[in-house]
């Protein structure tokens, strides 16, 4: 194999290293100042490692013919050159999926099978599904090479009142926690990092947007937390499942802050919902076809829990839950959603009708929501 030619020009090397040119425009992607489009890429090179080498020795060593590149939206505008690259080296058949990838519960598993893909190459997170009806699935990581100490050193005086602190972080920031937690001991505070449980979960201190066991196990032990990852996303599902003060650093931004103002908004629309939802009288469930997602029994818990209460629920079946698709049901007066739990959190009173997860559903009629 010929070896890669990805090598940033050294002048936007320096604007990334100095972050002069990088501003915040999600979660997970970003707003290039100054850069054409066809240095994109490049950057993104620089920033995160996408293992070009090793997917490669995969390819071959499963001697796939047709694979399937799938990454999160953050990460896509480089599927175009991963899939040039895969076909220049290995004469493979490279395509890029351009659905939605939410998280490693969100596998293009159809795609890879009506394309019969040899390979599903998965980029942004760790192993999810056990289940894969047989189609192999190689995992990226995609971890970020941006430094961290700069902004856990910026977020030091959020901190200064704690003196134990709980560290977490995103897939792609979890392998500087050590080093985080070294300079928060250097000042003279204790840096707990814990053991997560559940699916995707793979190393210590790392959450998952619906997976916050990480900070949960050991709550009780500290008195704050300090998220490292880009975008509120993460740090709010540490604050949610925790109710800690949440102090969050984003290595992309170089921005700190308190998710606790963040947090009590989010309670309070989440709250509107219900007392909303419950208020009606026919209810859509939904399940969602997502392979991740799919929960068919605990739809039908919720179907039954809302007849026992009064309801008149409907089962519905979506792979996409948005104002549009929910549209096609003006009969319903609300939703209880069994897809990913964070839908119907964040974005809580900006739908038309109020749309509730089945976990908070069940905690609000036992009394015991966020308590």
């Amino acid at each position: 194999m010929e070896p890669a030619s990805f090598q940033l020009p050294a002048p936007l090397r320096l604007q990334l290293s100095r972050r002069l040119r990088l501003k915040a425009e999600s979660s997970s992607g970003f707003k290039f100042s100054g850069l054409n489009s066809s240095r994109k890429e490049e950057v993104l090179e620089e920033i995160y490692d996408l293992e070009l080498e090793r997917v490669l020795r995969e390819i071959e060593k499963l001697k796939a013919k047709r694979v399937l590149l799938q990454l999160p939206d953050g990460l896509k505008v480089y599927g175009e050159r991963l899939a040039e690259e895969f076909s220049r080296r290995l004469g493979v058949e490279a395509y890029v999926s351009g659905s939605s990838c939410y998280g490693g519960c969100d596998l293009a598993l159809k795609e890879a099978e009506a394309l019969k893909a040899d390979l599903l190459i998965h980029y942004g997170h760790t192993p999810f599904l056990e289940e894969t009806g047989g189609i192999k699935v190689l995992y990226v990581e995609a971890r970020c090479r941006l430094e961290i100490l700069s902004v856990v050193e910026k977020a030091l005086p959020l901190l200064g009142k704690y003196e134990r602190i709980g560290l977490t972080a995103s897939l792609q920031h979890v392998h500087g926690l050590r080093e985080a937690a070294g300079r928060l001991e250097a000042e003279g505070k204790t840096a707990v990092v814990g053991d997560g449980k559940g699916r995707g979960v793979a190393y210590p201190g790392q959450v998952l947007g619906c997976n916050a066991s990480a900070a949960e196990n050991i709550s009780d032990f500290v008195e704050a937390f300090l998220h490292v990852g880009g975008g509120t996303f993460h740090p709010l599902g540490v604050y949610l499942a925790t109710g800690k003060p949440v102090v969050h650093a984003d290595p992309f931004t170089m921005e700190v802050s308190e998710i606790s103002p963040l947090g009590e908004e989010v309670k309070r629309r989440v709250r509107g919902s219900i007392g909303r939802l419950l208020e009606a009288s026919k209810i859509g469930v939904i399940l969602c076809s997502k392979p991740g997602q799919f929960q068919p029994g605990q739809a039908l818990n919720v179907k039954r829990e809302l007849e026992r209460v009064g309801k008149k629920p409907v089962l519905l079946v979506l792979e996409e839950i948005s104002e549009e698709a929910l549209g096609n049901f003006p009969g319903l007066e609300g939703f209880v959603s069994t897809a990913c739990p964070r839908v119907g959190v964040d974005d809580a009173g900006r739908f038309s009708r109020p749309l509730v997860p089945a976990d908070l559903f069940f905690k609000a009629l036992r009394g015991g929501l966020w308590d």
